[in-house]
């Protein structure tokens, strides 16, 4: 995972998440949630509890065992192949209420995309700016770029307005 990637995974779920503090996350992510300098989180890399407050995977994997293990008001986050990964996005809406794409722009230049699955929590609606506004030490991540990075031109919206969920 690139830096880019990793602050954009992290920080996205736990400057959202205001439910809990248990995430199951990939281990190359434990030191992001350390920017955030109003909260500290309780960071699983295997899983050892029953529910989680947000599990972040570097691939989707089965979304079914990933509902299941979230809490009442979950977040997941992932890759998506783009932001008009029709496919992912439509497994998604089967389970979560909301279902949106994200992307980030590496150095290079190139967009890859995300995806924000949630039982409750919408990622701009419930932002939680007194942990986005205080991270310390990002390289790209600020709320701007947080609230930013889920506007789509319209022409890609319109592609997937049928298989994303932009709330309960």
């Amino acid at each position: 995972m690139t830096k880019i990637q990793k602050e954009m995974m992290a920080l996205v779920g736990a400057c959202t998440q205001e439910a809990g503090d248990d995430f199951l996350v990939p281990s190359e992510l434990n030191e992001e949630f350390n920017k955030i300098l109003t909260k500290k989180f309780n960071i699983f890399n295997n899983d050892e509890k029953e529910k989680y407050d947000l599990i972040i995977e570097k691939n989707p994997t089965d979304l079914i065992k990933i509902y299941e293990k979230l809490n009442d008001k979950g977040i997941y986050i992932t890759t998506a192949s783009s932001l008009e990964d029709r496919d992912l996005f439509a497994n998604l809406s089967k389970l979560f209420y909301i279902v949106l794409p994200y992307y980030y722009i590496e150095e290079n230049g190139e967009r890859k995309a995300l995806v924000f699955a949630s039982k409750e929590i919408h990622p701009t609606a419930d932002i939680i700016r007194h942990r986005s506004d205080f991270v310390e030490n990002a390289f790209y991540y600020t709320t701007d770029i947080h609230l930013a990075s889920f506007v789509l031109p319209k022409y890609i919206f319109d592609n997937i307005k049928d298989v994303i969920r932009l709330w309960n």
